[in-house]
């Protein structure tokens, strides 16, 4: 009973659409079951957590008894009453975003109006929503449709006023003007697909037809965009993809976010947010460590702006991972603690526990507490590749540094196996966990060796090369094997 889909749905309603939805399907109107109504009245009690329903908290025989009294209880009864008010629930929460859509509700009721005879001045109605359109309050792809929409609705309305004395209105009729709010909303619909394809074929090894995409994109003149910011800035994140003079596109993007970082919806916001993030992470990887600080600019500007927020004001474990981890790598210790505690309870509950223990583990790792890292990450349960590979990488590390050898060679050939049989990481994306794989081997092979010409030699190989995961931490360990057979130390010890 508790896994009905009604049961999921009503769990996502705010304390404030419980209340409307009561209304709702209290109005004949949309509701003629009486039944139905008595049903949610049983059903409301346990918001919102539904996952409590069992036999004895909800007696169905019972409350199947107080709304058909006298009546044996019938189970297929039970389940149209529930599709009924399942039903409801999807129309309600379809109706209410409708009329929350008050450009498009008031655009649809004036045209009806007018269809009737009943309005004689949509015209005017129509320039008052043009002029409160807002970026800010529309996606932007939808912001250029609405404006498409509108010109077009007034164009109709002046010509069913009008009939046979065009003459007069063809002041009117800018055609142009209308089509390049809707060819601006056609290019932008295309540029966040083709981002999100090019994108994925970075992070997963799959490949898609781009020949279509392409052929639209290298037809855009941008230059003819110069007055459209948020154009020109999808534009640009595909350029930083796509192109060689990637570093260019980059500054120019965070040229034009500057300019209208307040004026453009959230979610166009931390569309750019995520991909200015992603080159950062790509130049971090090439080793230019500039971006570092670049990422981490990005990531305070997300806070402030809280870009970061999903739907239902949540924080994505992504961004929470990613935030701890480009805090660490500058060494922003009581930062990075404070983020961790303060903003654990803005995760989403089931996966909250998961995301908080595995950045206290990170947290823990770089305070040399490795015993208390490692006892985070036994706790940690992951179902996502990159995270899986991310954790097997740190315990490898806690391994190295609390001396436990043989686990760390088991930990290291399993490791190996898991990479080569993966296949749903790209080869390309392969290259950094098999470098750490191999330079990691390396370390272990010549800890007990006491040639410090074969540990140079290694160091400087480990410094020209770039496709290795946590280098950082790799090169520590080489630069302590040095100083530790400086210094005489036993390597076993060290």
């Amino acid at each position: 009973m508790k896994d009905h889909s009604l049961f999921k749905l009503l769990a996502s309603f705010s304390q404030e659409e419980i209340k409307d939805f009561d209304d709702f399907i209290s109005v004949p109107y949309f509701n003629k079951r009486k039944a139905v109504k008595q049903l949610f009245e049983a059903v409301k009690k346990f918001y919102p957590d539904f996952n409590k329903l069992n036999h004895k908290t909800f007696n169905i025989e019972k409350i199947f008894s107080k709304i058909f009294p006298g009546k044996e209880y019938n189970e297929g009864t039970i389940r149209v009453l529930l599709h009924y008010l399942n039903d409801l629930a999807k129309k309600f929460i379809t109706i209410k975003s409708f009329e929350n859509n008050e450009y498009e509700f008031n655009l649809i009721q004036q045209s009806e109006l007018f269809s009737r005879h009943q309005v004689t001045n949509i015209n005017k109605v129509i320039d008052k929503s043009l002029s409160e359109l807002s970026l800010k309050n529309i996606l932007s792809e939808q912001f250029y449709f609405q404006k498409y929409k509108l010109e077009y609705e007034k164009m109709y309305y002046l010509s069913e006023s009008h009939m046979g004395v065009y003459e007069k209105l063809l002041d009117n009729f800018d055609f142009q003007k209308m089509y390049f709010d809707f060819n601006i909303y056609y290019n932008l619909n295309t540029m966040r697909l083709y981002l999100n394809i090019l994108n994925i074929e970075i992070i997963y090894n799959k490949k898609f037809g781009k020949k279509l995409f392409e052929k639209i994109i290298s037809n855009i003149e941008i230059k003819d965009y110069n007055d459209i910011p948020v154009m020109k800035a999808y534009y640009y994140l595909i350029k930083i993809i796509t192109s060689k003079n990637n570093e260019e596109y980059y500054f120019k993007i965070k040229e034009i976010v500057k300019e209208i970082k307040n004026k453009i919806h959230i979610d166009d916001l931390t569309e750019i947010y995520i991909n200015m993030k992603n080159f950062c992470k790509r130049r971090i990887a090439d080793g230019k460590e500039y971006y570092l600080n670049e990422e981490f600019k990005i990531i305070i500007d997300e806070i402030e702006t809280k870009t970061y927020l999903k739907g239902g004001g949540e924080m994505g474990p992504v961004f929470y991972r990613n935030t701890v981890n480009s805090a660490l790598k500058l060494k922003k210790y009581d930062w990075v603690k404070d983020f961790i505690d303060n903003f654990k309870n803005e995760l989403p509950e089931n996966i909250r526990n998961y995301s908080y223990l595995y950045s206290s583990a990170l947290y823990s790792f770089k305070m040399k507490e490795y015993e208390k890292s490692l006892e985070y990450l036994s706790k940690v349960k992951f179902d996502e590749v990159y995270q899986k590979v991310e954790a097997k990488i740190l315990q490898m590390m806690i391994f190295y540094e609390m001396n436990s050898d043989e686990t760390l060679l088991s930990s290291l050939e399993a490791f190996r196996h898991f990479i080569n049989g993966n296949k749903i990481i790209p080869g390309k994306r392969k290259l950094p966990y098999i470098g750490f794989y191999k330079t990691l081997n390396k370390v272990i092979s010549i800890k007990f060796k006491k040639d410090k010409y074969q540990i140079r030699e290694f160091k400087n190989q480990l410094l020209a090369e770039n496709t290795i995961s946590n280098k950082e931490w790799l090169m520590e360990k080489t630069d302590e094997l040095l100083i530790n057979l400086s210094s005489g130390k036993n390597m076993k010890q060290a």
